[in-house]
């Protein structure tokens, strides 16, 4: 299966999800979290994803699918335990050039959501083109162990310092070569294991100008959130 890759910003668009199982509950939270208005259409939901809907003033109507329910989303998961209404639905998407995730059809899926490992502000995806599912879920518990808090701490304290550094150091080349020397595994893994050492090699790798401005000992006194 060719996939084109994609983050989208759906803060604020409709999505409409069909189905109120478990798989549908771990849509809503994802989608939840990407801020996207959500609207839940099944006759029936199970315990979780009703508290779910109940605590976040999500859009649910309790009833069967209509096609009428397809209009002005941008996103459609179809996720219900019935094949006919999961390849209707596709079929209406596919007509109307919507894009849909039907659960337990990948060739009438238009697009297929990865395993996904996140941390702050870093996002790491895994797939295998719904060959073996099973394996993304392998490699993403391992890259959990590989990419802990640290790394969504670092990413916050970058948001101070690229700024800083862009606004002050105007040679190209030399910003290039400070953001190389930062995007350094090891550096960012001190985090975790040695905070002291940490900053040592972090002030190391900033120019004199960029420490003066941006006090890194003031922001590790709280241990960086850690």
């Amino acid at each position: 299966m060719s996939c084109y890759p994609i983050n989208l910003k759906l803060s604020g668009k409709r999505v409409l999800i069909v189905g109120g199982g478990k798989v549908a509950y771990r849509k809503a939270k994802r989608l939840l979290e990407a801020k996207a208005e959500i609207t839940l259409v099944s006759p029936t939901v199970i315990d979780e994803l009703k508290y779910f809907v109940l605590a976040n003033n999500i859009k649910y109507y309790q009833r069967e699918f209509k096609k009428e329910d397809m209009l002005d989303t941008c996103i459609t998961f179809a996720v219900t335990d019935n094949r006919r209404v999961n390849s209707l639905i596709a079929s209406l998407a596919d007509k109307h050039n919507l894009l849909v995730n039907v659960a337990d059809s990948l060739e009438e899926s238009t697009f297929t959501l990865p395993a996904l490992i996140k941390q702050g502000d870093l996002l790491l995806t895994v797939a295998t083109g719904g060959n073996l599912p099973a394996l993304s879920k392998r490699i993403r518990e391992e890259l959990e162990n590989s990419f802990g808090e640290e790394f969504k701490v670092f990413l916050e304290l970058m948001k101070i310092l690229r700024p800083i550094i862009i606004d002050n150091i105007d040679d190209e080349k030399q910003r290039r070569k400070i953001f190389r020397e930062l995007a350094d595994l090891e550096l960012i893994r001190l985090l975790a294991e040695d905070k002291d050492e940490f900053l040592e090699k972090l002030n190391k790798s900033l120019p004199a100008k960029v420490r003066k401005i941006c006090d890194l000992a003031y922001i590790a006194e709280d241990g960086f959130g850690l």
